[in-house]
């Protein structure tokens, strides 16, 4: 018992040190993330371009950052925010696509710059929900077929994608909320939703990668205890959560993660 109760201690201090330092490293770096703001940016998601070239969790990464956005972008257009739609469909064209390209070509891997854009004009001239769910089946296909470029993918390797983007989704939350949880930018509320989606989706892919049923049990469970922090596509004007719990469930995603 004795030896249990110090081995959850470890747990517990590794988590509240891991969680502090995600706080800090934002705190720290609040006025970056103000002028990013500022231009439009995102609260620190997506690689450069040399590391998504040398590194297959980054590459699959900023490929879900994509799906995030896409997302969250479609599903708002299905409940007619026409104009908040809109917003989502521009980022990954604009910058992350931008950064993804040379590692796509790296892999040998098709572009899908056509398709995002077939999704964005369908979305942006309001061709209706047949026309934007049939634009996004078509992306979704050619994002999936990039995915598929990486070969001999690895649980290690989906595990570190999911810590990835839970730890961004925490990042875009806390720009969201303000001071006393007052929603300042529903943007990145809706931004920090549609990663822990796709972080949930990729948690069959994971267990299908590894015969470790606990470890993926506790990330899973950790995403599901994150889902209702979202109770709609549409931000409350208060937000209950402060961006601390997820900090803390992406540090308790990477230790599990650890024992992949």
């Amino acid at each position: 018992m004795e030896i249990k109760q110090r081995i959850w201690l470890g747990v517990g201090i590794m988590v509240a040190t891991s969680t502090a330092f995600y706080v800090g490293t934002r705190q720290g770096g609040m006025d970056h993330d103000m002028a990013a703001m500022e231009e439009g940016g995102e609260g620190g998601e997506g690689a450069s371009t040399a590391e998504a070239i040398d590194s297959d969790a980054a590459y699959l990464a900023q490929l879900s950052f994509i799906r995030g956005h896409l997302n969250v972008g479609v599903n708002l257009y299905r409940e007619n925010a026409l104009d908040a739609s809109a917003t989502h469909m521009k980022h990954p064209a604009d910058e992350l696509y931008t950064t993804l390209e040379p590692a796509l070509e790296a892999r040998g891997a098709k572009g899908f710059a056509p398709q995002l854009e077939a999704l964005a004009v369908a979305v942006e001239q309001q061709q209706g929900a047949a026309a934007v769910d049939a634009a996004y089946a078509e992306l979704l296909d050619a994002i999936s077929l990039a995915e598929a470029a990486v070969k001999d993918v690895d649980a290690a390797t989906v595990a570190a994608v999911i810590v990835d983007l839970v730890r961004t989704a925490a990042a875009e939350f806390d720009i969201a909320v303000g001071e006393g949880g007052v929603l300042e930018n529903e943007h990145e509320y809706q931004d920090a939703l549609g990663f822990v989606r796709t972080a949930n989706e990729w948690v069959p892919k994971l267990a299908a990668l590894t015969q470790n049923a606990e470890a993926v049990a506790a990330i899973e469970a950790q995403i599901a205890l994150l889902l209702p922090v979202w109770p709609g596509l549409r931000a409350p004007a208060r937000l209950e959560t402060a961006p601390s719990v997820i900090y803390g469930a992406a540090a308790r995603i990477e230790f599990a993660a650890l024992r992949l």
